[in-house]
């Protein structure tokens, strides 16, 4: 691993224009103290599933080695997921699509993972602001969204199910007045703010550079909330319910958020390689597929109370999708405990010092932080 200056992503994403956020960062920084964290434990306690310990389904972890300029690495990170973000936001307005929607909101989720891993060190009301206007344009896509989800998945099952043909354009005429909708209202997205908003959780990052001390404390604070996040994932993972599909959701939206942290670090830090990173993406995957078959049958359901005689036609695939959705949730309660391979708590290196990472699990499921992303 280079001793100078570690990688810049775990994935690979547009670098900001030489006219960006982070050519401004150049001459412009402010200076602020971090926040005192809490006391770093000598030990970690052993996340507990299914009366097995985290310890025995995972191998020693790789250690953190955090550079001193932890702080520009982070600004850069931040200023890439930004311009991103705002290269899909503009594709997005200038051509809406069923596409360039997916893409929006998982440039959106990215960079709110990102915003929420870097509030506890960062300037608050900043980081707030921007996390709300976030989540904010993120619901305004998640009906249309759910409609392209559906109607796609009926469109792949119709030469087995031709009565699905009903279902189909009915989520085409929902499809059509959601898109309407939802255009205008992305093109009236701005991002001066968002663009103001990060520049200076960025140029707080860059600030720091020149200080040993606060850059030490900056990566603590990093791990501190990569921690957090896990043991949020592991908490809902531990409350799944069979009978209750919104707690495997629940779960799934805490894993993205902790997924979308680790991608944001670089390889040298955390020691994962595209391969760990393709894990996580498939772990993710197996939950959204139970998802989207439970969207299925809700609107089977609802298409069946609003059209009468539809019930009976759509028996059949009704219980198709029962059947399917009781195989993929078998697949994944089997796999579920594979979780406690991606996140070992492992050491943190800064500048020659070694000490343990914070596990989550010493705050509150009720910190800001814990539920900023939810």
């Amino acid at each position: 691993m280079s001793a100078t200056q570690p990688r810049q992503s775990n994935v690979a994403s547009l670098p900001p224009p030489k006219n960006g956020v982070l050519a401004t960062l150049h001459s412009e920084s402010e200076s602020a103290v971090l926040p005192d964290l809490a006391p770093l434990p000598s030990s970690l306690p052993n996340f507990q599933t299914n009366g097995c310990t985290a310890a025995s389904h995972h191998v020693s972890a790789t250690p953190w080695c955090l550079h001193i300029n932890v702080g520009a690495f982070l600004a850069g990170s931040l200023c890439t997921r930004f311009e991103s973000y705002r290269g899909q936001l503009r594709g997005c307005q200038e051509h809406f699509s069923e596409e360039g929607v997916h893409e929006l909101r998982v440039a959106t989720r990215r960079l709110m993972a990102q915003i929420v891993m870097l509030a506890c060190i960062a300037p608050w009301q900043a980081a707030e602001n921007t996390r709300i206007l976030l989540k904010r344009r993120l619901k305004a896509l998640g009906e249309l969204r759910d409609t392209h989800v559906q109607r796609l998945f009926i469109e792949k099952q119709m030469l087995r199910f031709p009565e699905l043909l009903f279902v189909r354009d009915f989520l085409q005429r929902r499809e059509r007045r959601l898109e309407r909708v939802a255009a205008d209202k992305v093109k009236g997205f701005k991002t001066r703010k968002l663009e103001k908003w990060v520049m200076r959780l960025s140029a707080h990052l860059v600030g720091n550079r020149a200080r040993p001390m606060e850059s030490a404390r900056l990566s603590n604070a990093i791990v501190q909330s990569a921690d957090q996040a896990f043991a949020e994932v592991v908490r809902r993972r531990q409350a799944i319910d069979p009978a209750q599909p919104s707690t495997v959701h629940r779960t799934r939206i805490a894993f993205k958020k902790f997924r979308y942290m680790v991608e944001a670090l670089s390889p040298d830090l955390t020691g994962m390689k595209k391969t760990d990173l393709r894990a996580l993406a498939r772990y993710q995957k197996r939950m959204g597929v139970l998802q989207d078959l439970e969207v299925m049958q809700q609107c089977v359901q609802a298409f069946a109370q609003e059209h009468q005689g539809m019930g009976a036609l759509l028996e059949s695939f009704s219980r198709y999708l029962q059947n399917r959705r009781t195989r993929a949730l078998r697949a994944f309660l089997k796999s579920a405990d594979e979780l406690f391979q991606f996140w070992p708590p492992g050491r943190l290196h800064v500048n020659g010092h070694e000490t343990m990472s914070v596990s989550a699990t010493l705050h509150p499921a009720g910190s800001r932080q814990s539920a900023a992303c939810g």
